[in-house]
């Protein structure tokens, strides 16, 4: 595994289009035979070689593009590349080149057995965070606990089991980190949610507004740690995630 924002979602992917590819071996040899036949009429017909070599051209091209997205829609591809979106966008606005010379380091994609991989784990001189990322193109609201509207588990719950879980990993660990977890919801995509000031708080989960981060970046200074902390912490960190080879994926 590397530690780069949506490799759960990247694994994903290609486990899916592996699968749909070995599946769906009928269609691939259908589309394979037309394309074929119409090929056979070209070139027999009597047609200019230019014209005859951009009929081929356009063939080979449609029949490819009709091979990817038969795969794409058939694999459920949407929503996981969605995911991967909104990981990234998180991961480009929390470590920017600013806040790493600040000192803040990241992990993505932690898993835990029973619980599914945390999105982003974020340690700096403002505490420790964990960060579940959400991708949407259709509207969705704060409720009195919960985000509604978004595909996929709810992300409060799962911020907050994911905080739960990095806790006890660093109090338990090696190092024996005593450090409070704080746990994030960011929404990101042309739907999204719209919040006064950026950001509020459900149920002690920060829930941000992903394209004001202007408004919510300072927010992420909930604790006050060492850098001897710092290191300590992500050393345990890295630490549990060198011993992921690959994530599991249903």
């Amino acid at each position: 595994m590397k530690n780069r924002p949506g490799e759960h979602a990247r694994a994903q992917l290609r486990s899916a289009h592996q699968t749909t590819i070995r599946r769906n071996l009928r269609a691939w040899i259908a589309i394979a035979l037309c394309a074929a036949v119409i090929a056979g009429i070209i070139i027999l017909e009597p047609l200019p070689a230019v014209v005859r070599g951009y009929l081929l051209g356009f063939l080979t091209a449609s029949a490819l593009a009709t091979f990817a997205w038969v795969v794409f829609v058939i694999s459920g591809s949407y929503g996981r590349s969605m995911g991967k979106l909104g990981e990234e966008a998180t991961a480009e606005t929390v470590t920017s080149r600013k806040r790493r010379r600040m000192g803040w380091k990241i992990v993505h994609g932690l898993y835990f057995a029973g619980h599914g991989d945390v999105d982003h784990v974020l340690v700096g001189p403002g505490g420790v965070f964990v960060i579940e990322s959400k991708w949407t193109t259709s509207k969705c609201e704060v409720g009195e606990h919960s985000i509604r509207g978004l595909m996929g588990q709810e992300p409060i719950s799962q911020a907050r089991e994911g905080a739960r879980k990095v806790g006890l990993l660093l109090r338990h660990g090696t190092e024996h980190l005593d450090l409070r977890v704080h746990p994030v919801v960011i929404i990101w995509g042309p739907g999204g949610i719209t919040l006064d000031n950026g950001w509020v708080m459900v149920d002690n989960v920060l829930v941000c507004e992903g394209r004001r981060s202007a408004s919510w970046l300072d927010e992420l200074n909930r604790s006050s740690l060492t850098t001897a902390e710092v290191e300590a912490c992500s050393k345990a960190l890295l630490k549990q995630f060198s011993k992921q080879d690959t994530l599991p994926v249903p």
